[in-house]
C-alpha cells in the first residue's frame, strides 16, 4: 500500500490517545512476566516502549541518559500500535528511524514529538507540508516521497512494531521491555535511578 493512502484521510486528525488503550497496570507492581516471551528480531535486551502521541513518553526522553546509566545498558526504542493514533505516529517514527539505521538522534525525536504533539492542524496539506519540513530539516526524505525501497524497510519494522505490541499486551507507555519477557511498571518507581535498578536486576535475573 502506498504511504499516501495510509497519510492523508488520518495524519490530519491526530488526538494525544496513546499513553494507555486500557485499564492501568496495578501501581504496586515493579514488573510483569510475560506467560511467553516475545520473539522479535533484533529486540534489544532492554528496550523503550513508547508513543509520538504520548506525553508522558515525550518527558521520559530525558530521563533516559540517567536510567542507561544505573542499568548499565543502552536502551533500544519501540513505537506501538495499539490504536490508530498511535499506530500513525509509529508510521512518522518508522519513516525517521529507518533513514538513520534505527537510532535517530535524540533531537530528531523530539522533533517528531512537538510535530505530533504541537503541531497538527485542521489541514491535511498543511500536515503534510509540515511533516515534510521536519524531515528536510534533519536531510530526510519526507515519508511521503519515500522509494519503494525505504518503504519496504518502514513496512518491516511497522510489523515487527506491531508484533512486539500484541505479543507483549502493552496496553499503557511508556515502559520497558527486559528481554523479551518482563515488562516494566514505569509508575511503580520514583526515580531514574530506582527504575535503572529494577531494569539491572531484570538483565541479570536468571531465566
Amino acid at each position: 500500500m502506498k504511504l499516501k493512502q495510509l497519510f492523508v484521510p488520518l495524519l490530519a486528525v491526530f488526538a494525544l490517545s496513546a499513553c494507555s488503550d486500557d485499564a492501568p497496570t496495578n501501581q504496586a507492581e515493579k514488573y510483569t512476566t510475560l506467560e511467553t516471551p516475545v520473539k522479535v528480531a533484533d529486540l534489544a535486551p532492554v528496550t523503550e516502549v513508547f508513543s509520538l502521541s504520548c506525553g508522558h513518553c515525550r518527558s521520559m526522553e530525558d530521563a533516559i541518559p540517567a536510567i542507561e546509566e544505573a542499568a548499565s545498558v543502552k536502551i533500544g526504542k519501540a513505537h506501538v500500535t495499539f490504536n490508530e493514533s498511535a499506530t500513525f505516529a509509529a508510521l512518522i517514527y518508522y519513516a525517521a528511524s529507518t533513514q538513520e539505521d534505527g537510532n535517530p538522534p535524540k533531537d530528531l525525536v523530539e522533533a517528531l514529538f512537538k510535530y505530533v504533539q504541537e503541531q497538527q492542524t485542521d489541514s491535511a496539506e498543511d500536515n503534510k507540508r509540515l511533516l515534510g519540513d521536519v524531515f528536510k530539516q534533519y536531510g530526510l526524505t519526507s515519508p511521503y516521497d519515500l522509494d519503494e525501497a525505504q518503504q519496504a524497510k518502514l513496512f518491516t519494522a511497522l510489523e515487527q512494531a506491531d508484533a512486539l505490541t500484541v505479543q507483549s499486551g502493552i496496553n499503557s507507555v511508556p515502559t520497558f521491555l527486559v528481554k523479551g519477557k518482563y515488562v516494566v511498571n514505569t509508575s511503580a518507581h520514583d526515580s531514574a535511578e530506582e527504575l535503572g535498578a529494577t531494569l539491572k536486576m531484570l538483565l541479570n535475573k536468571a531465566d
